[in-house]
C-alpha cells in the first residue's frame, strides 16, 4: 500500500516544480518584455534613431509570426506523440508565448505612443495574475479579476474625459456585477462547493462585485479628476483581501 502512494507523491512534486518553473518563466518574459519596450520607446522618440526603432518592430513582427508557426508544429507533434506535458518548452507553452509576443509587437507597431504605455502596465499585471492563478485559491483569483476589470473601466472613465463613454463604462460595470452575483449564487449554493471556494465565498465575491461596480459608477459621476483616488481604493481593497487569503494559505 505504501508503494502505491509513491508515484502519486512523485507526481505531485513534479507538478509543483513544473508550476514553479512556469511562474518564473512568465515573470522573466514579462520583465524582458518591459525592458524591450523601454528600449524601443527610447529609439522611437529620438529623431536620429527613429528608423532603427521601426526596423526592430518590423523584424520582431515577422519573428513573432515564425515563432507561432514553429510552436504550432511542436504543439501538434506533442499531441500526436503523447510526450510528457510537464515540460517548460512544450508546444502548448511555446504557442501561447509566441501568440502573446506577436500580438504585443503588432499593437506596438500600429500605435507605439499609446500601446507601449499600455503594456508597461499590462505585462507586469499579467505576471502577477498568473502567480495568483497558480498560487492562490480560485476564490481569490475571481476577486482579483473583479478588481482588475474595475480598474480597467476606471481608466476608461479617465480617458473618456467626461463623455458618454464614462457612463457606458458605469452601466457595463453594473451589468457585469449583477450577472456575476446571480451566476455565483447558483454555482456556490448548496453544501458541496467547488474546490478552492470556502463557505463564505458567495458573500465575499458578491460584495467585491458590488463594491467594484460602485467605484466605477462613482468615477463616472464624479469625473476623471477623482478616478485616481478610486483606483487607490480598489487597490487597497485588493491588498486587504490578498493579506487575508495569504494567511489562509499558511
Amino acid at each position: 500500500m505504501a508503494d502505491k502512494k509513491v508515484p502519486n507523491k512523485m507526481k505531485n512534486t513534479k507538478d509543483q516544480d513544473y508550476i514553479t518553473n512556469k511562474i518564473l518563466a512568465v515573470f522573466s518574459l514579462c520583465l524582458f518584455g518591459v525592458m524591450a519596450l523601454w528600449y524601443v520607446n527610447n529609439l522611437l522618440f529620438h529623431s536620429t534613431q527613429y528608423m532603427l526603432g521601426l526596423q526592430i518592430l518590423d523584424i520582431a513582427r515577422w519573428v513573432g509570426v515564425a515563432l507561432v508557426a514553429v510552436s504550432l508544429v511542436l504543439f501538434v507533434l506533442d499531441r500526436k506523440s503523447g510526450r510528457d506535458p510537464h515540460r517548460l518548452l512544450a508546444g502548448q507553452n511555446l504557442l501561447l508565448a509566441a501568440v502573446l509576443f506577436t500580438v504585443v509587437v503588432t499593437l506596438v507597431d500600429i500605435d507605439p505612443v499609446h500601446m507601449i504605455k499600455l503594456f508597461y502596465g499590462v505585462l507586469p499585471a499579467l505576471a502577477v495574475y498568473y502567480l495568483i492563478y497558480h498560487s492562490y485559491q480560485p476564490e481569490f483569483f475571481l476577486i482579483a479579476t473583479d478588481c482588475a476589470v474595475a480598474a480597467a473601466l476606471l481608466l476608461g472613465v479617465r480617458l473618456s474625459q467626461g463623455t458618454a463613454a464614462a457612463y457606458f463604462a458605469a452601466v457595463l460595470a453594473v451589468v457585469l456585477a449583477a450577472v456575476q452575483i446571480v451566476y455565483v449564487r447558483k454555482r456556490l449554493s448548496g453544501s458541496k462547493l467547488p474546490a478552492g471556494f470556502g463557505p463564505k465565498a458567495w458573500a465575499v465575491i458578491s460584495v467585491t462585485a458590488a463594491v467594484m461596480a460602485t467605484l466605477v459608477v462613482l468615477g463616472a459621476l464624479l469625473g476623471p479628476a477623482r478616478v485616481f483616488y478610486l483606483l487607490c481604493a480598489a487597490a487597497a481593497y485588493l491588498f486587504i483581501l490578498a493579506v487575508y487569503y495569504t494567511v489562509k494559505l499558511m
